[in-house]
């Protein structure tokens, strides 16, 4: 009788090996709280500075008129204050003529008033506002005028209580998309508590940085019907932190005799991360403008 072949052996023993061990354990599933927590560690990390400035471009359609206003805009990043100029560069590019005559019955206010061409007018909006994203709650305050601004700078900044106690969502995997970058996860969010503040809806969460590539919220700004809306918002990440890039509104926004505003859309610019804010420019305005809850 023949000797087995090395190669005989070598069969031999992997079925052996085979039929006595236990099948290999299956990768579970990463976690949808995890993931959350996971891209709120990631916001918390970034490295932001004292001062950001930008301008929020607004653009939508007005009937059949398109209409675009750029507010330059100032936030202290520590203190939680954003400040805009109270008129748009459009405005003071070209600036108008009130004209027309508003008549008014028995003290019940103009008859024939003139409506706006920008229903949404002023907006000072913060470019790191996290929608419930961040563990702690930040609060932030939005002003036209500059000694506004400069009295919030100049005290001690607050510090937010932490979500660590409470649950604020309930969060579930809705996707997991994969491409030649690696995984991406798609969440969907429902507020426990809070929903002005807590307005995540939807996040989608890059699986190799966990930094947030896009959200959808409900609602955004102080006033409807911006806050009566969802909103698509779109992140950028800059020198180590992440920031709005746009923010688009998923419907249109009804102003009444104003209009109904189609394709919203705030654009976040020219922006420049300083540890001291520029000189800002003269204006004044009654108006207070639409800003962060």
């Amino acid at each position: 009788m023949s000797l087995p072949t090395g190669r005989a052996v070598a069969a031999a023993l992997l079925v052996a090996t085979s039929l006595g061990a236990s099948p290999a354990p299956a990768v579970a599933p990463l976690d949808a709280d995890a993931i959350f927590a996971a891209a709120r560690k990631a916001w918390g990390a970034g490295a932001y500075p004292r001062f950001a400035e930008y301008v929020a471009v607004v653009s939508f359609h007005n009937g059949t008129r398109f209409v675009r206003r750029t507010w330059e805009t100032t936030e202290d990043l520590r203190h939680g204050v954003v400040y805009s100029h109270a008129f748009s560069r459009e405005e003071r590019a070209n600036p108008t003529t009130p004209h027309g005559i508003n008549i008014s019955f028995f003290g019940l206010g103009p008859s024939n008033k003139e409506q706006p061409v920008d229903p949404i007018g002023q907006v000072a909006f913060a470019i790191d506002q996290d929608y419930g994203l961040a563990s702690a709650t930040r609060h932030l305050q939005s002003t036209n005028t500059t000694s506004t601004f400069d009295a919030v700078r100049s005290s001690l900044p607050v510090i937010g209580h932490t979500g660590t106690v409470a649950r604020d969502y309930d969060v579930s995997l809705l996707e997991t998309a994969v491409d030649e970058q690696g995984p991406e996860y798609h969440l969907g969010l429902r507020p426990l508590h809070d929903p002005q503040r807590l307005r995540l809806r939807e996040l989608w969460v890059d699986g190799n940085t966990w930094r947030t590539e896009e959200a959808v919220v409900d609602g955004i700004g102080s006033r409807p019907p911006l806050t009566q809306v969802p909103w698509r918002i779109e992140y950028r990440e800059t020198d180590g932190a992440t920031y709005i890039a746009t923010e688009t509104a998923l419907g249109p926004l009804d102003y009444g005799r104003a209009g109904t505003l189609r394709s919203v859309r705030i654009s976040f610019d020219e922006v420049k991360l300083q540890s001291r804010p520029s000189p800002f420019g003269m204006g004044f305005s009654q108006a207070v403008p639409q800003g962060e809850p």
